[in-house]
């Protein structure tokens, strides 16, 4: 027996070779022997013979009758196959509902695990546009098609979108819409539900569930079988993620496919053929899922007598599919089904059973290991097996005829008992083919010790021509397919011949000879040659004999619920947009409510909640709000709080919170409100509609930093006839201003006098944090990581060290001593806390770098600074500092452009160089997009004194 053909690892030796030793009979064997049946030879392929050898003109097909199964027909898993088109721009319009899918699915995947930017290959999910030659197609998908590797186009897609979360929510607001659109119009035309069932993998849970309670409603209040809903309900039901789906779902579904099983008449074979494949398909999901909570008596046995009286239909392939579904209800447990019944009797048997319940998670290795265990049971109940079948066969009767699959296998002799394993090996067949993983399918195939059942090879041949006829599979594969139906036809030494399983390959094969895609039309023809089979007699199949190769609704052609979704995505779509991103971006895990004084010459005590302030301010006729406060007082802070309150708020059609940072945008005394709309990605024509129809609160941070001396409210001429309507509240340092300033932000009257309106100002400083407030602030700042002191314990230590508590009612700098405790420390000054902060940020960062996934010369790099500590980093620092000043007269924001700013002083501190990248990420700078600056204004001028007083 030569060992390397994949069939010989089950295999006998020849009877007729007396010189070579008998082996031992497996366990396999052993029970195959129990229950007379003899194990059949498997003859060997010599050791030289290739399956190619001898070929068809359409180099498809082995000509000699001699032809064995091979493993080599899909030689690799491939990944799972899914929809791909063309990937748009991050501004482009989506055309097609193919093209939402997947780049939902891009997303989606991207995030939920890490790309492997490594692969240098293709790496592509079968199904999209590739060549079409087998080392293009299969040689770099790795073995396990769960490891996703994207290709170059869509790591750069990811790159491009995969920070950009406006994008993303546009993509899950159109997925969503485009269920809505469904689910709006009372008649589902058959391009609505391909459509439709197209989003279904894509979809967040509620969003699933809501679109399949609408399929399964439409279902149950059609009078006439729809096909096309039942395909598509089907499809969404195979393609719903884990999770999605509970058990009373499939039980509802399985009882509205009863129904109408029922109420189908008979002689509308095409109608009950129809059925009866969405009964297995949906049996084939709730025996992967084990589900269970199937009624004995109102929907099992309903349905197995409904099945059983299909069993003597005279077509052979709507038989198959009756037969395929009674076997599937076996697994589908209930009150008391005979099958569990047998395996009850002995708890290896029971295990099993359980081996093999999931056949879609395990290799075809584990599969067939687990059939033999369940063999092993069996043979190990010896003598007393026959006595436990006859007890099981009289109590049958007892249990309302019980599962007819199991009754009717001890009906006849006991080898039937293992019929299960042809619909337990084909369901894992059929897995195996859904997640891509060819290879395992293939083995399986040639493997099984079921191989020579009738019912098997149908199964086998109907999965073959699914992947034929499925357009997601590269053309190589699918030709291979072709292939793979041609051998199964010719081979007579391995595969059992049956009559109605070669009349199956011809159907199938001349279905798909006449199908327009070339890739397989082809293909098929030259097979069904080389078969030898009348090709003119079998192209006019009747209807009843056609097999239904398509397991998922065809591509649509036009997208009309994807284009009536962007009708509405208005204005209003894109305010919600910026809602959604802004309230991610907004939450802060401590903030403690700030207090405020009236002006900075009314006295300290006179103190009131700056929240109902500002909210007294939004109600009343005022238009401008001044917030001061010293560096660090907690004025951004207030001011993202009330963004986010705002936002929380909002309703379709109020007043539009819009948060600016000054320092970012290019001149704000001129047409503010447009710039900030434009950085947001706003349209022309959405800007101008806002500005005739909407009404907005603007809060304007950081106008010290802006080096603004201009009244922005005046300038940009907020609320006069045909210009923006807006209330602004605007932020600034108290040290920034002189004692004249009231005229920077009062309203003033529209004539030339241009005199100021003092009651439509309103003027607010922040006050320095209580004791209360540090404590609060403590408490909260405490749990949100480990800590090695309790909040009491950091409370000791601020009321202890000589005027610490005066120093840390600024907040900014209560952060900075929370990071520096615990120290031991007598007296602790401002400038000794920013040093210590510095150096603890510095430090956390640079681990944080060592930790990361670096190239080499990036870690050599790495090490370089390393071995310099901090000090290189904080040289970095004051240099910028420096240059901030001297070249942008202390402007905080440094807007650097890669092309245009490589020859300037900027490209010191923000190029790419691997040292300059790694000190600019270690340092305490913020970005967006190509604007950077110290975390806070306090920071840069802590830089910039250290670089004064050094010596």
């Amino acid at each position: 027996m030569t060992s390397g053909h994949p069939t010989q690892q089950h295999a006998t030796e020849d009877s007729d070779n007396s010189s070579t030793k008998t082996p031992s009979l497996r366990k396999r064997d052993q029970f195959l022997n129990f229950l007379r049946f003899k194990p059949k030879p498997l003859n060997s392929k010599a050791p030289n013979q290739s399956l190619d050898a001898q070929v068809s003109p359409a180099g498809l097909l082995p000509v000699t009758s001699k032809t064995t199964l091979s493993s080599e027909i899909f030689p690799k898993n491939l990944a799972k196959p899914v929809i791909k088109s063309e990937l748009p721009g991050q501004q482009d319009r989506i055309e097609m509902t193919q093209q939402l899918v997947y780049c939902s699915r891009l997303i989606r995947d991207s995030l939920s695990g890490p790309v492997n930017a490594d692969e240098s290959s293709t790496g592509e999910f079968v199904g999209g546009p590739q060549d079409p030659s087998p080392t293009a197609s299969q040689k770099s998908v790795a073995d396990d098609p769960k490891v996703w590797k994207p290709n170059e186009a869509e790591r750069t897609w990811i790159e491009l979108v995969g920070d950009d979360l406006i994008k993303q929510e546009e993509l899950r607001w159109l997925v969503d819409r485009v269920v809505d659109e469904f689910a709006k119009d009372s008649v589902k035309g058959n391009d609505l539900i391909a459509e439709v069932a197209l989003v279904g993998p894509v979809l967040d849970c509620d969003t699933y569930r809501r679109l399949l309670s609408c399929f399964i409603n439409k279902f149950e209040h059609e009078s006439l079988l729809d096909v096309p809903l039942l395909q598509g309900l089907i499809q969404l039901v195979e393609g719903a993620s884990p999770g999605y789906l509970v058990d009373g779902d499939l039980v509802k579904i399985l009882a509205v496919l009863r129904r109408q099983l029922q109420g189908t008449h008979k002689p509308s074979s095409e109608h009950m053929y129809q059925i009866t494949i969405a009964v297995s398909r949906l049996l084939d999901v709730m025996v992967n899922g084990e589900v269970s909570g199937v009624n004995r008596v109102e929907q099992h046995q309903p349905l197995i007598a409904t099945l059983r009286e299909l069993r003597d239909t005279k077509d052979p392939i709507l038989g198959f599919q009756v037969e395929y579904a009674l076997q599937a209800l076996q697994y589908i447990p209930n009150d008391e089904s005979v099958l569990q019944a047998v395996l009850r009797f002995g708890r290896g048997m029971a295990e099993a059973a359980l081996g093999v319940a999931t056949v879609g998670k395990i290799d075809p290795v584990k599969l067939f290991e687990s059939l033999d265990a369940l063999r092993d049971q069996a043979i190990q109940a010896g003598g007393h097996l026959h006595e436990i079948l006859m007890s099981v066969k009289k109590g049958a009767d007892s249990l309302q005829k019980g599962s007819f699959g199991a009754k009717h296998s001890l009906q006849l002799k006991f080898g039937e008992v293992t019929d299960y394993e042809w619909y337990l090996t084909l369901l894992a067949a059929r897995n195996f083919v859904r997640d891509g993983r060819l290879a395992d399918f293939n083995k399986t195939v040639c493997e099984a010790r079921c191989r020579d059942k009738r019912a098997f090879q149908l199964g086998v041949c109907q999965i073959l021509g699914e992947i034929t006829m499925d357009p997601l599979w590269d053309p190589f594969t699918r030709q291979n397919a072709v292939k793979f139906l041609g051998v199964l036809g010719n081979t007579v030494t391995v595969w059992k011949q049956h009559p109605e399983v070669k009349q199956s390959i011809v159907v199938i094969l001349t279905q798909i000879s006449q199908y327009s895609d070339v890739d397989v039309k082809d293909p098929a023809h030259s097979v069904l040659q080389a078969m030898q089979q009348d090709y003119t007699a079998t192209t006019s199949t009747p209807a009843a004999n056609v097999i239904s190769l398509k397991n998922r609704l065809p591509l649509p052609n036009s997208s009309p619920l994807l284009n009536r979704a962007q009708k509405i995505q208005g204005l209003e779509f894109c305010i919600n947009r910026l809602k959604t991103h802004r309230l991610k971006e907004g939450h802060q895990p401590v903030y403690i409510p700030p207090m405020a004084k009236a002006n900075l010459h009314a006295p300290d005590d006179a103190l009131f909640n700056l929240m109902e302030k500002v909210q007294y301010f939004l109600a009343s006729e005022q238009q401008v709000m001044l917030i001061l406060g010293d560096s660090g007082a907690g004025k951004s802070t207030f001011n993202r709080h009330l963004e986010h309150q705002l936002w929380s708020g909002y309703k379709k059609g109020a007043i539009i919170p819009l948060h600016i940072n000054l320092p970012a945008i290019d001149r704000p005394d001129v047409d503010i409100i447009a710039k900030q709309l434009q950085m947001l990605n706003f349209k022309e024509d959405q800007i101008l509609e806002m500005k005739q129809h909407r009404q907005f609160i603007l809060i304007c941070d950081g106008y010290d930093e802006s080096q603004q001396l201009n009244n922005l409210y005046r300038t940009n001429r907020l609320n006069q006839a045909c210009k923006w309507q807006a209330k602004m509240i605007i932020s600034c340092r108290s040290e920034f201003l002189g004692s004249e300033y009231l005229n920077r932000f009062t309203p003033g009257t529209t004539d030339h006098y241009k005199t100021a309106r003092m009651d439509l100002f309103q003027e607010a400083v922040i006050a320095p944090f209580s004791e209360e407030q540090i404590k609060d602030y403590v408490s909260r700042y405490v749990p949100i990581k480990p800590r090695p002191w309790v909040t009491e314990r950091y409370m000791q230590m601020l009321t202890t060290i000589p005027s610490l508590m005066d120093l840390v009612k600024n907040p900014f700098l209560l952060t900075l001593t929370l990071e520096a405790l615990p120290e031991p420390a007598e007296s602790i000054t401002r400038v000794e806390l920013y040093d210590h902060f510095v150096e603890q940020w510095l430090d956390a960062n640079m681990r944080r770098l060592q930790k990361n996934a670096l190239s080499k010369e990036d870690r050599a790099t790495l090490e370089l600074v390393d071995a310099g500590n901090v000090s290189l980093l904080i040289d970095y620092s004051m240099k910028l500092a420096q240059d901030i000043f001297d070249q942008q007269d202390g402007y905080p924001v440094v807007k650097f452009a890669p092309f245009n700013d490589r020859n300037t002083w900027k490209a010191r501190f923000f190029g790419q160089q691997p040292n300059v990248r790694l000190l600019r990420e270690a340092s305490p700078l913020k970005r967006a997009g190509n604007q950077f600056q110290f975390i806070h204004q306090s920071m840069l001028e802590y830089f910039f004194s250290r670089v004064i007083y050094s010596p």
